[in-house]
């Protein structure tokens, strides 16, 4: 969406289509969507069944869904696709059958399953690197499982499209480049996210504090993610780093959602659930004194960027794309072995005797967003791009 209004307001001609939600405006357009008594239970029970093969912690998905959804329903064919996160929701086989050989299609990566037999995050797995299959995160793993399927069907559909693949972050795209997928592609970049700088702004801290209630005299920690129960994203991490910690001088503020660990009850945590609104997070992040994301695999870091936009400092593991966002000393600290609660520790111990520090960071947080991520920023580098493809330049 932060990329779609920037190309609007550079003047170029976009559409958005998506499968869940309300049109914003005209340039929003419902695609495929399961609003249908028939769709929706297909939907349900097409996701039911296809997490009871995963294992415990699993996530993987097939790049078939359950009706057909060729680009032509979008009506006008257009000059360049973009896709974007498309699973359960394109069916890849139809889609891509159905596009003219030589239609652009670039493939924005926000997570792996793009480059891999299925699986979002494959961790230590290597078997994207070769052909998948003996997947850890399905409960029937052989060598012919249904990773290896899933990557067949892609290898196929692959090198029948004019196809480019770009990376959120460095990292993203150094996974890509390691895939036996990226073969079948024309060309693989970088092009980082950005956000509007305008909407995301800093509130003055004992404003926002009061605002949301927090009581005074704590040191405030924030945490964020759309599910508590991705163990990924390091919720149960964070509460043991903030054991160390006096309960009586901090608080956690929690923006999200899903099952709060039940143990929490040891740290005074204030849920604030899910809030869509920029103003209002920008009032979430200002409140913090600081911003941690203990996650232990992030392609990018959103939230993590959206901190240091409102001019909080932030903490984080130096896992994936955190590395291109976080200046290591300069805007938050970064530790190097993901996943440990004493790593994360001396993070937060360190902000909290160091005020002057952190307000330093979270200052130059601010600027950092502004000099390498705007979302018009990410809007010209994405423009400059789809010019290259139509003049049959890609770089």
């Amino acid at each position: 969406m932060r990329l779609h209004n920037a190309l609007r307001k550079n003047g170029k001609e976009s559409y958005f289509y998506f499968g869940t939600g309300d049109p914003a405006d005209s340039s929003y357009i419902p695609f495929f969507q399961n609003r249908s008594f028939f769709w929706r239970n297909a939907a349900a029970l097409a996701t039911s069944w296809r997490s009871r093969r995963q294992a415990r912690g699993g996530f993987v998905t097939g790049p078939g869904w359950i009706r057909k959804t060729p680009i032509q329903a979008t009506g006008k064919l257009p000059q360049i696709v973009n896709l974007h996160w498309v699973a359960r929701w394109l069916d890849l086989p139809s889609f891509f059958n159905s596009l003219p050989p030589e239609l652009p299609i670039i493939w924005t990566l926000h997570d792996l399953i793009p480059i891999t037999g299925g699986c979002h995050y494959p961790g230590e797995c290597d078997g994207f690197t070769k052909k998948c299959g003996n997947c850890p995160q399905l409960k029937r793993s052989q060598p012919n499982d249904a990773s290896y399927r899933f990557f067949r069907t892609k290898a196929h559909w692959y090198e029948r499209i004019n196809l480019h693949f770009v990376g959120n972050s460095e990292w993203t795209t150094a996974q890509a480049r390691r895939s036996a997928l990226v073969k079948f592609s024309r060309s693989v970049r970088t092009i980082h996210l950005g956000l509007d700088v305008n909407q995301y702004q800093p509130v003055n801290k004992p404003t926002a504090r009061k605002a949301l209630r927090i009581p005074e005299g704590k040191f405030v920690i924030g945490f964020a993610c759309s599910n508590f129960n991705d163990k990924r994203k390091g919720a149960e991490l964070l509460l043991k780093a903030l054991t160390s910690f006096p309960a009586s001088d901090v608080v956690l503020v929690v923006l999200g959602g899903g099952r709060w660990p039940p143990d929490a009850n040891q740290v005074e945590t204030i849920q604030l659930g899910h809030i869509g609104s920029p103003r209002l997070q920008s009032l979430f992040y200002s409140a913090l004194d600081v911003f941690a994301t203990p996650s232990q695999g992030e392609t990018f870091g959103n939230t993590t960027l959206e901190a240091m936009a409102c001019e909080t400092s932030v903490v984080a593991y130096a896992a994936g794309g955190l590395t291109d966002v976080v200046a290591h000393g300069e805007t938050g600290l970064l530790e190097t072995n993901i996943g440990s609660v004493s790593g994360l520790v001396q993070m937060l111990q360190w902000m909290w005797k160091q005020p002057k520090e952190r307000t330093s960071m979270g200052i130059a947080g601010r600027q950092r967003v502004i000099k390498h991520f705007t979302d018009i920023q990410m809007a010209d580098r994405y423009g400059k791009f789809y010019d290259e493809l139509l003049n049959h330049r890609p770089g």
